[in-house]
């Protein structure tokens, strides 16, 4: 796995799932900008989206938010893995 810390985020990266630490898959990469990443927020399933993730990531309530290189932990050919938020 390379390390979001290496490097910007790429095309390739757009429709990966996004997955918090814990693997609950969370969103999927819309659109990239360098060192972030556009989200569209999974509705039906805001379980792996605690409050802490939110803060960490600074989202609100809306459908939409960005990742920041800092806040990935990891990128594969299938997702985007964040840093846990403890």
């Amino acid at each position: 796995m390379l390390s979001a810390m290496a490097r910007n985020f790429t095309d390739d990266d757009r429709d990966k799932d996004v997955v918090t630490a814990d693997g609950n898959r969370i969103g999927t990469v819309r659109n990239v900008d360098n060192d972030r990443a556009t989200v569209d927020r999974d509705h039906d399933d805001d379980d792996g989206l605690t409050d802490k993730i939110k803060d960490m990531l600074g989202w609100g309530d809306d459908d939409s938010n960005e990742v920041r290189n800092e806040h990935v932990d990891s990128i594969n050919d299938d997702e985007v893995r964040l840093r846990s938020s403890k």
